[in-house]
């Protein structure tokens, strides 16, 4: 990606960390180190895309247009407002993408950059108004092809953001009503965008736009309708940016969220259980798939989990009793701890192969894929990988397993 934007995340009323430094810093890339990509042309040659505008209340700003890299924030031109906040800076890029303009200033403990997108396309000559005070939610652009879109879309952000921090007590409040409230104040962005991108599916601007049709709450919460908004949007850039990395990008991610998507409805209508692919403590990757012809308890557990621990003696003894009639089990653990994982399928005597872990605890996507919010959490898969029975414990394990073995 040419760059990788923050941009606040639906649904997120609170946030904190520990130690957190008294001033942000912002770490920057040289733009001749050739490991960040073709984000930008050598700053030798003539600039290929000019910012003019006013910042409102913006004397004698610092302003900078940049990238965010995997490898850092690549600076790619600098200049000064004027002293009635008027101002203009030219740079040179490689090709169309997303970009950002920001104010250079220090920033306090709890203090937000002030940073705006730019979909910026070779040869621009964009005109920005903006208001210092309130820079992140208010520019207006215009003098380019994406100007509209993108002014109609953070109008609309700026509402939905206005009203998550309404909700000062999101406690108050059951999980499904929460919800319903989110789905329906975020309408009326759904639906400008989707109208925006059929307008013009190739337009710069729905680099940005398209973000607001991912699954970002679960699938659950998804209309399906999207997925064929973001396939017009990668027709409309297979077709003006043939080759672009964003291009291919974008088409990569379109493909792994409909197989995602297929397996979702797979695993809610069909019963169908979704591949785990991940690695074992050895770091070898094992599959549920690779089971196939066996049944199968897949136990989601961690060595934390005291009701996990004390569950382990039956699921050793029934895997003891039934492995050598065609019977396995898939361990997936929610640590985060490497070494208390190990430690645990050693003391508790877990002598199947099949543990693994990405270490991310309830973080794992497996927590959304299976769509469970306890653990343990088990689930029998018949031999053909479909889900025969859930949440199976003690004697009705042992149960089950004679019944579906023991024929």
């Amino acid at each position: 990606m040419y760059l990788l934007l923050v941009v606040v995340s639906f649904f997120t009323f609170a946030a904190c960390s520990e130690n957190a430094p008294e001033e942000i810093q912002v770490e920057e890339v040289d733009a001749s180190d050739g490991q960040v990509g073709d984000l930008m042309k050598s700053p030798d040659l003539p600039p290929n895309v000019t910012l003019t505008g006013n910042i409102n209340e913006g004397r004698n700003v610092s302003l900078v247009l940049e990238a965010n890299t995997s490898k850092g924030v690549l600076r790619i031109a600098q200049s000064l407002a004027d002293a009635n906040g008027d101002f203009k800076i030219k740079g040179a890029i490689e090709a169309m993408g997303l970009y950002q303009l920001r104010i250079e200033e220090s920033l306090q403990q709890g203090q937000e950059p002030k940073v705006i997108p730019l979909t910026l396309e070779i040869n621009d000559s964009v005109v920005i108004q903006v208001n210092f005070k309130t820079f992140n939610v208010d520019p207006v652009y215009s003098n380019t092809r994406w100007a509209e879109a993108l002014n109609g879309y953070m109008k609309e952000m700026e509402k939905f953001v206005a009203w998550q921090k309404s909700i000062v007590n999101p406690q108050q409040y059951k999980q499904e009503e929460l919800m319903d409230m989110m789905l329906k104040e975020k309408k009326s962005m759904d639906d400008f965008t989707v109208k925006s991108i059929k307008k013009d599916p190739s337009n710069p601007a729905n680099i940005l736009l398209m973000t607001n049709l991912y699954p970002n709450m679960g699938w659950e919460y998804w209309d399906e309708s999207f997925l064929n908004v973001l396939k017009k949007v990668l027709t409309g850039y297979e077709e003006a940016y043939p080759g672009h990395p964003m291009t291919v990008n974008f088409g990569a991610q379109i493909a792994q969220l409909e197989a995602s998507y297929n397996e979702h409805v797979a695993f809610i209508q069909k019963n169908i259980a979704p591949e785990i692919e991940k690695m074992d403590p050895n770091g070898q990757v094992r599959r549920l798939s690779d089971l196939r012809g066996k049944y199968v308890l897949i136990d989601f557990w961690a060595s934390w989990c005291n009701p996990c621990r004390m569950e382990n003696p039956n699921v050793v003894r029934v895997y003891n009793a039934y492995k050598d009639k065609g019977f396995d089990i898939f361990s997936v653990s929610l640590d985060t701890d490497k070494n208390r994982w190990v430690k645990a399928i050693a003391s508790d005597n877990l002598s199947w192969e099949n543990h693994v872990s990405d270490l991310a605890g309830w973080q794992s996507d497996v927590v959304s894929q299976y769509q469970f919010q306890g653990i343990p959490h088990t689930l029998l898969l018949d031999p053909e990988g479909k889900i025969i029975a859930r949440n199976l414990r003690g004697p009705i394990l042992e149960q089950k397993l004679k019944e579906v073995l023991d024929k």
